[in-house]
């Protein structure tokens, strides 16, 4: 039996993103790279999943900078890191988000594009 906590509709998403650390989760040993890149996932209005070659620590404040195909500006969600999974020995790593900080305008906009891709 399932126990899903999603509240949000995902959608299956491919967009580059980029993402600026903003403070490191609370009693990490790792400090990940201050700025980096990834490609998403997967796509909430509560957060996204994205593929990234550096392992970023759970509890981990991000500035995230998203660019969709049909959004005319940058949206720049913050969020945290909530979970984080290793693949192929450290090859890449699936980061989950939640959003913490989202302008209203831009949850609409991607409460929009959520409708109109996901069918």
């Amino acid at each position: 039996m399932s126990h899903e906590k999603r509240i949000y509709k995902r959608i299956n998403e491919k967009v580059q993103l980029s993402y600026r650390v903003i403070q490191v989760g609370a009693g990490q040993l790792y400090i990940p790279k201050d700025r980096g890149e990834g490609e998403s996932q997967d796509l909430s209005e509560g957060g996204l999943l994205f593929k990234t070659t550096e392992p970023i620590p759970l509890g981990t404040r991000l500035e995230v900078e998203l660019r969709f195909p049909d959004v005319k500006y940058i949206l720049y969600p913050k969020a945290k890191v909530v979970r984080l999974e290793e693949f192929n020995d450290g090859e890449f790593y699936e980061v989950g988000l939640e959003f913490n900080q989202l302008f209203e305008n831009d949850k609409e906009l991607i409460i929009e594009h959520i409708q109109k891709y996901g069918g």
